[in-house]
């Protein structure tokens, strides 16, 4: 192991190689640009030295009583936090966070990035930039925020501790680094027309600065990629570096990463939308200059990828873009694709049957196709009339119209009904209108003028008027005749 002065001077190295490769725009504003610092509580080592708030800020990272902040752990309080104010507004893209080394008391704890200066009171109306929910946080968690946080206090607070090895809350920074540049023209630390975000190539070095515990890697809002891992092909943890690849918060054990500077970047994700009518067709990955290693026991959504779908079959895009390129900040480039279901142009016999409906480049769901028969010809089977329904098909059967078997004239006007429900329906209305109305027969009227009369002496007389009327006609005839007849019979003539 190198001595702890070696290994420090190497992270302060370390750190002056990232401004130099980031062209003096970012600065370690905790160092160089605060105004102040403030402990919810000191703890003092037996009057030998007092763990003040400005320990976190002063590069040494080593021995916790002498190189860090401590809040007091000989009371239950139920709050502990350590912030650092700076002197105007800033933006903040990294913050290196080291505790205590193997003893870890800082479980559950809160990074907040303030716009204005405000109390510890008042954090619990603010939403944090980061909040560790490990139950075994890691000694040193390394924080990227590709777009930058503005803020003028940085405040690192706790509400409760790891339940293994304290009760109340206890917060220990050894070393706080908060890397970014000031938005007012300051020498060397100025935000210029450049951006961080802007450029995803822009490597952070990380030095590992224990070598017990654990380091954290975290990519705000972003995915991370480790980027040296070229050089460390022949390295025990290789296999664990490229499980880290992708992710958005990775965890290394550096017990075999001794003086090593981990280089990495951190750039927007874009969530793998599922489109309703779509399927995901490819990606398709930009080439950055860097060797990319994907673990596909672990798919992340989205690395700097451009998205292609395709209509589902039956569907046609009809708004939004099939291609979509994953952006800064999580956005895709476009709109969703909508793809709605259509029909294949329906067939039908060209010389029997004639369409009535203009055709169409594109058939949607409920459009209605018609057809008629040709002259000389008569409806057989299928269905003149068609509708596009909503899996891409076609109501009913295609028409069939046949030639007529001559005389044609006499069905030409005829309308053949082949729907056995209609049919009896028609077959009701013609009962119905030859139906004979019984109240307008003779019988019927002739009932309503005369009344019968069913007595035995009615029926006698009746029977003898008849006879006698009948009788003396035929009598009064015969007798009208009877000197004719006897002219012929005497004189034969």
């Amino acid at each position: 192991m190198i001595p702890r002065m070696e290994r420090s001077v190497a992270h302060l190295v370390a750190g002056i190689l990232i401004i130099k490769q980031l062209n003096c725009q970012i600065c370690n504003l905790g160092m160089h640009h605060r105004m102040g610092t403030s402990l919810s509580t000191i703890y003092v080592y037996s009057g030998i030295s007092k763990t003040t708030p400005e320990k976190a800020l002063d590069g040494k990272y080593y021995v916790h009583h002498l190189d860090c902040a401590n809040s007091d752990d000989t009371k239950a309080y139920r709050e502990a936090w350590w912030e650092v104010t700076l002197k105007s507004i800033s933006k903040i893209f990294k913050v290196n966070l080291v505790f205590r080394e193997v003893f870890v008391r800082h479980a559950g704890y809160y990074l907040f990035i303030t716009n204005q200066t405000v109390n510890a009171s008042d954090l619990i109306h603010l939403d944090p930039v980061y909040h560790d929910e490990e139950p075994s946080p890691s000694q040193q968690n390394t924080i990227i925020f590709p777009a930058g946080h503005s803020g003028v206090q940085v405040y690192l607070y706790i509400n409760h501790s790891n339940p293994t090895t304290t009760s109340h809350a206890i917060i220990e920074p050894c070393e706080v680094e908060i890397y970014g540049c000031v938005e007012d023209d300051i020498s060397g630390c100025a935000c210029t027309n450049t951006s961080i975000d802007g450029n995803p190539t822009v490597l952070w070095n990380t030095s590992v600065v224990f070598d017990k515990g654990s380091l954290a890697l975290t990519c705000d809002d972003a995915y991370l990629s480790i980027m040296n891992m070229s050089d460390l092909v022949e390295h025990e943890n290789f296999t664990m570096l490229l499980d880290c690849d992708g992710k958005q918060q990775c965890t290394i054990d550096p017990k075999f990463m001794q003086n090593i500077s981990l280089s990495f970047y951190c750039q927007g994700r874009c969530l793998n939308e599922i489109y309703a009518n779509a399927f995901f067709k490819n990606g398709v990955v930009e080439d950055l200059g860097v060797e990319y290693q994907p673990n596909a026991s672990n798919p992340f959504t989205a690395f700097l990828k451009s998205r292609v779908y395709d209509c589902d079959e039956h569907y046609i895009l009809t708004s939004g873009n099939l291609t979509r390129q994953c952006l800064e900040l999580g956005s895709w480039s476009g709109e969703d694709p909508v793809c709605n279901v259509t029909c294949q142009d329906p067939p039908h016999e060209n010389s029997t049957t004639t369409r009535t409906t203009n055709s169409s480049t594109v058939y949607f769901e409920d459009y209605i196709v018609s057809y008629t028969c040709k002259e000389n010809h008569r409806h057989v089977l299928g269905n003149l009339t068609r509708v596009c329904n909503g899996s891409g098909d076609w109501t009913g059967e295609q028409p069939v119209c046949k030639p007529c078997m001559c005389p044609c004239d006499r069905i030409r006007s005829q309308n053949f009904i082949h729907d056995p429900e209609v049919l009896q329906n028609r077959i009701a209305e013609m009962k119905k209108e030859l139906e004979v109305n019984q109240k307008q027969l003779s019988s019927a009227v002739r009932a309503k003028t005369s009344a019968k009369d069913e007595r035995p002496s009615a029926k006698g007389v009746g029977s003898i008027l008849g006879v006698g009327m009948i009788t003396f006609v035929l009598v009064t005839i015969v007798c009208s005749d009877l000197p004719m007849i006897y002219r012929q019979v005497r004189y034969g003539s």
